[in-house]
């Protein structure tokens, strides 16, 4: 669970800063105070409105996330590059709708966590960026979270997150991998979309 905290506030939190040009880390906390307001005004609707989780994930959360890299690097490229561009696109809309459906369901879950950030590492090959923080909360242990960014774009976007060690895009990788291979793609791309299938 705090897990999934952490994850959908580093995503909300970097709504803002997809349209800077300048290092991540000095902006990360003025943000991440924005959204702990906006998450605490609606929190009692957030636990029972549905339809406003969503809303608000896809509002904060898919402008700054590079879809087509995520998708494609999740499910890895031999199998990416097997479809067709039809599949491709199915593929990333139906993986998309389970990453809004698992956030939506954890706004609810914030109480009180505070988020610090270190100063962003740039890669001088490719220019991507990665941050390091730490969600604190009284009584648990920090839990780390490094998420990654690329510029490709135009604008920073999100290619990657890494939770506590956990890779998010090997985490679906090794959950979507064993239903692909029994049901096929294309089956399974169906899968993507339905709610009642979201983990």
């Amino acid at each position: 669970m705090r897990k999934l905290i952490a994850s959908v506030f580093i995503f909300f939190s970097l709504s803002l800063f997809a349209q800077t040009e300048q290092d991540p880390s000095k902006y990360l906390k003025g943000i991440a105070d924005k959204m702990i307001a906006v998450i605490q005004t609606n929190k009692e609707a957030l636990k029972t409105d549905t339809n406003l989780a969503k809303s608000l994930v896809i509002e904060h959360l898919l402008p700054v996330i590079d879809t087509q890299t995520f998708a494609q690097r999740t499910l890895g490229s031999k199998t990416w590059n097997t479809l067709s561009e039809k599949q491709q696109k199915a593929f990333v809309d139906g993986y998309i709708q389970r990453v809004i459906d698992k956030y939506a369901k954890g706004l609810s879950l914030y109480d009180g966590h505070a988020f610090e950030f270190d100063k962003a590492e740039f890669s001088q090959r490719t220019g991507a960026a990665r941050v390091r923080s730490t969600m604190i909360q009284t009584g648990t242990d920090p839990l780390d979270i490094d998420y990654y960014l690329s510029k490709e774009s135009g604008s920073w976007l999100i290619t990657n997150i890494i939770v506590a060690g956990v890779d998010m895009r090997k985490s679906y990788r090794q959950q979507f991998g064993p239903r692909i291979n029994e049901v096929g793609i294309d089956e399974f791309i169906k899968e993507l979309s339905d709610p009642a299938k979201s983990n």
